[in-house]
């Protein structure tokens, strides 16, 4: 792999105001491709937290979710030359555990594509908000969990407006609308080029989400959402023996923020198989067919196993 000059923002949140275990390992493993890390935080967090942090940091509390963040961590790089020779601009967050499986190969993998900016993954559907309700709609766009910025992108005007125009809204949807959705959407219609890493089970809904255990055995993907791990996908996937993937170390960095962050259990104890057949024949196109059906199946579980 030859030698690229890569800095990543690193968007940040914790409600107990501290930087956990799993978050320093991610910056680590981010500081072994980058030449710089701005770490950025929601959190107005002590002294002795950002201490844990050997890197540039921004510790403000801002109601503007990660592109605020990554807004903010933008900002600071221009104002303090970091851009200069930079080839690469990783946007990145704290809502996945890993990486447990080497970035290097990834990138080094994406040197060889021929596009102007790129992401671990790509979701084809989306929504759009209309009268505060949401729509359906096939929108193929980067994930922003992990999102590769080439310096004929992060250089451009256009994308310098679209990151100034982040601001407050009024709900998450709309944050998805306007920045994730909205960032693929923007840098396209100027004529750049997009691309993902990991193309496996793209033609799904989300694979992040419904395919993941998938995803994670079968391709170099290294992360696993916390969502999933914290049981907030429970009606649409099952993450039972979750454990049997990871390494003892990996274990126990994501248990120790499951302990403050995971969600009670669901109910019923439906055998993993079962849980696994019907999510796996589930339509996961649709948001409102999927909301019912995925609400119908957690009462006859639970009927079923009372």
């Amino acid at each position: 792999m030859g030698f690229m000059k890569r800095i990543a923002i690193f968007a940040h949140f914790d409600k107990k105001n501290i930087i956990d275990d799993y978050v320093l390992f991610y910056v680590n493993a981010l500081k072994k491709i980058c030449s710089d890390v701005i770490f950025v935080s929601c959190c107005d967090l002590s002294q002795e937290e950002l201490g844990k942090l050997d890197c540039h940091k921004i510790a403000k509390l801002h109601n503007e979710y990660d592109f605020g963040s990554y807004k903010r961590g933008f900002l600071y790089a221009k104002e303090n030359n970091l851009l200069e020779n930079c080839d690469e601009l990783i946007f990145a967050n704290d809502s996945c555990y890993g990486p447990f499986k080497p970035l290097e190969k990834i990138f080094s993998d994406m040197e060889n594509k021929t596009c102007d900016f790129w992401g671990m993954t790509k979701n084809k559907y989306a929504f759009k908000v209309v009268k505060n309700r949401t729509k359906d709609c096939y929108i193929p766009h980067v994930q922003s969990y992990f999102f590769v910025l080439k310096k004929n992108v992060f250089n451009s005007q256009v994308f310098e407006e679209f990151i100034n125009s982040v601001k407050e809204e009024e709900n998450k949807n709309l944050i998805i609308e306007k920045y994730e959705i909205g960032l693929t959407t923007t840098l396209e219609q100027a004529g750049f080029l997009s691309d993902c890493a990991i193309k496996k089970f793209y033609k799904y809904n989300n694979p992040t989400v419904y395919k993941w255990r998938k995803l994670f055995e079968q391709t170099d993907f290294p992360f696993v959402k916390c969502s999933l791990l914290r049981l907030y996908n429970t009606l649409h996937t099952t993450v039972d023996g979750w454990q049997e993937l990871f390494i003892k170390e990996q274990i126990n960095l994501i248990e120790k923020n499951l302990s403050y962050t995971q969600k009670r259990p669901m109910k019923h104890t439906c055998p993993r198989k079962i849980k696994e057949f019907v999510f796996n024949h589930l339509p996961n196109k649709k948001m409102k067919s999927r909301m019912i059906t995925r609400a119908l199946l957690k009462s006859v579980l639970s009927f079923l196993t009372d």
